[in-house]
């Protein structure tokens, strides 16, 4: 029995697998639009912009060009009672680095950032090239 649940898990795993590689072909691809600020999603799925929510990240961005700190940013953002994709008035300096990092708000998806390397255990690790994208 415990063979046959472990090869119905695996089976599962390699489906779910193929599933996502066909969207990443497709060019769906899945973001958690509820605390990605500046995007929501229409009615089919596909991110579409949220003007005054754009305009924090472009002020954000712009700041921190022009030679603001992550502290200081926080700092003017609060002042100013804006709110962050989590809905709350304070902001943290971690939230502004990942918006500043993430590859998303420069118009590009990373794919495959990680890959299950025991199905088992479902333990994930950093794709470092090892796990290439088999479409």
């Amino acid at each position: 029995m415990a063979s046959l649940a472990q090869q119905e898990s695996q089976s599962l795993l390699q489906n779910v697998k193929l599933g996502i590689q066909y969207r990443f072909q497709q060019g769906q691809v899945q973001v958690n639009h509820n605390r990605f600020l500046g995007y929501t999603k229409d009615e089919d799925g596909k991110l579409v912009v949220v003007p005054e929510e754009a305009k924090i990240v472009k002020r954000i961005y712009r700041e921190y060009l022009e030679g603001a700190s992550l502290r200081d940013i926080k700092e003017g953002l609060e002042k100013d009672k804006i709110i962050n994709g989590a809905g709350n008035k304070k902001w943290h300096v971690s939230n502004l680095n990942q918006i500043l990092t993430n590859e998303k708000y420069m118009g590009d998806a990373l794919l495959q950032k990680t890959y299950t390397v025991d199905f088992l255990n479902k333990k994930r690790v950093k794709n470092d090239g090892i796990a290439l994208n088999i479409m």
